[in-house]
């Protein structure tokens, strides 16, 4: 089945790991330009954490799919080990600067961006563990909502820092 046949879905990882290093390259160079503003503002470190967070954990999971001759089982593992621990480090950043954000709208949509970029990965190893839910097609989503979300957030970092 496609879903939990990782040798189906080598050109997406492929492309996904390529694309979240060079979003990740050029945050480090969005956060070297302005980081004199962004150490200004106190939860904008943590946003740059969590941007460079949700890149490289596509990276690493880009490159454990890569791996040849794993099974599922230990793929499964692998994705949600990176899973877990980008899931943790999205959310105990924006938890920490919750108290921050002034309205509750975006305290939610804090919330929601640190969920939808990180909880995929995790329901993706669970579901290749199980064999039943969706596999690797939750990585598609992850790699989806992570770029967006990145992309979000590295927007802040380069161009409204700057308002």
């Amino acid at each position: 089945m496609t879903a939990y046949d990782v040798e189906a879905w080598h050109d997406l990882f492929v492309m996904t790991g390529g694309a979240a290093a060079a979003l990740a390259g050029l945050i480090f160079v969005a956060v070297s330009l302005n980081h004199e503003a962004i150490l200004e503002i106190a939860a904008l470190p943590a946003l740059a954490a969590r941007t460079l967070s949700i890149l490289i954990g596509l990276v690493l999971l880009s490159l454990v799919c890569l791996a040849p001759g794993q099974s599922r089982v230990l793929l499964g593992a692998e994705v949600l080990g990176i899973g877990v621990a980008l899931a943790a480090i999205v959310l105990t950043t924006t938890i920490r600067n919750i108290g921050g954000a002034d309205q509750a709208q975006w305290r939610v949509s804090l919330i929601a961006l640190a969920i939808i970029g990180s909880l995929p990965a995790v329901v993706a190893g669970a579901s290749l563990l199980a064999d039943v839910g969706g596999g690797l097609y939750w990585l598609l989503v992850q790699g989806i909502t992570g770029i967006i979300v990145a992309v979000y957030y590295g927007w802040i970092l380069l161009i409204e820092i700057r308002r």
